[in-house]
């Protein structure tokens, strides 16, 4: 079966869906429509960052590794067990958010996923990309500590984390991508290379993150994530986002990778003052960052490993439009008087998105390669 050629397919079109589909069923629970959870803001929470979050992953590594370690690509029964597994956990939580089995269904795929990375990865001895399988196994980690422990702290893990991940895989392929189209085009004044700046927002992201793990929002975090959001967006300003703004893919990864000094910006506002929200930082992580990074990383890899020309569409740019604004009304609403109706207008905005992604995708996803 075609979908089962490789994991890109099934996990990128149907993360994609049910992001489309969970943001309307939690607003209408938020709406109090219908009261059948006891506590619908765990599922809302547990499940756009431990259920969409990992199928992306999943489906970006078993992509990616392949080209990372010339090793062969995950067989179609291994894909379909993992898959098979994600589906049963979004059922299970959807069913019983609360339950211990359902629990149990949820924690073991993240587990599952790093230990086959590792295996990859080790085979290969590709050192430079441990730090992916050590992710993922903390991306578990927080899982466990969101279910099982403290709901608050396993939260912060796992937006903290995904930060980290999104920083270090966003740095490398938007510069990449960038540099090699312009190059085509002959034009001269490339993204900078790799360096001082570089090494300077990783490392106080890495630093601001891990502060928010281990003492909150906290005055030294705030300072971290401030320094951090200047670095952040000076690296992301040397990678020549404005002239690549008519090929709209690669235009949409610099625009995604905004968001993430905007959330450490947003994190030091929240440290430090009363003005800004943990609320709102998680969404500019998730719905910002998250949401539109992920979605355009998809889409190039959907497009790309199906032999299509990587170039983007009138149709792309709307979808893309529609996160970006789904998730501006999202982190901006707190600050309105009635925020209700943001929250409702951004999550149509955003899940209308992701749905037209999926419309995009799944027809690609089906199709044999080009």
């Amino acid at each position: 079966m075609i979908l089962l050629s490789g994991a890109y397919r099934l996990f990128f079109s149907f993360a994609a869906l049910f992001a489309g589909t969970a943001i309307p069923i939690w607003l209408i629970y938020y709406a109090g429509v219908v009261d059948r959870m006891n506590d619908p803001l765990l599922w809302h929470q547990h499940e756009m960052l431990w259920g969409y979050t990992p199928a992306v992953i999943a489906g970006f590594l078993f992509t990616a590794i392949p080209n990372w370690t010339r090793r062969p690509p995950l067989g179609p029964v291994t894909v379909a067990g993992l898959f098979g597994l994600w589906l049963t956990a979004r059922i299970a939580m959807f069913a019983a958010p609360e339950g211990a089995l359902s629990h149990t269904v949820a924690l073991a795929f993240l587990p599952i996923v790093a230990l086959l990375v590792l295996r990859e990865l080790l085979a290969s001895r590709n050192r430079r990309n441990y730090i992916v399988a050590v992710v993922v196994l903390g991306l578990g980690l927080s899982q466990a500590v969101f279910l099982m422990g403290d709901a608050d702290l396993g939260l912060t893990m796992g937006f903290a984390l995904i930060f980290v991940l999104m920083m270090h895989i966003g740095g490398r392929i938007t510069p990449a991508f960038s540099r090699n189209w312009l190059k085509k085009r002959n034009v001269e004044d490339l993204p900078a290379a790799f360096g001082t700046v570089d090494r300077a927002a990783i490392t106080l992201g890495v630093a601001a993150a891990a502060s928010w793990i281990i003492i909150g929002a906290h005055a030294i975090t705030g300072l971290i994530a401030a320094a951090a959001a200047v670095a952040l967006a000076l690296r992301l300003s040397r990678w020549r986002g404005f002239a690549v703004t008519s090929e709209p893919l690669l235009f949409a990864q610099h625009a995604g990778y905004a968001w993430l000094p905007v959330s450490m910006a947003l994190l030091a506002a929240a440290s430090l003052s009363d003005w800004v929200s943990i609320g709102q930082v998680h969404h500019a992580i998730g719905a910002g960052a998250i949401g539109t990074i992920t979605v355009i990383v998809m889409l190039r890899a959907l497009l790309g490993h199906s032999g299509r020309p990587i170039e983007g569409t009138r149709f792309d740019r709307v979808f893309l439009n529609f996160l970006h604004i789904g998730a501006v009304l999202r982190v901006t609403a707190d600050w309105t008087g009635d925020p209700t109706h943001f929250y409702h207008l951004g999550g149509t905005f955003w899940a209308v998105g992701m749905v037209c992604f999926f419309i995009r995708a799944f027809p690609i996803a089906l199709a044999p390669r080009v």
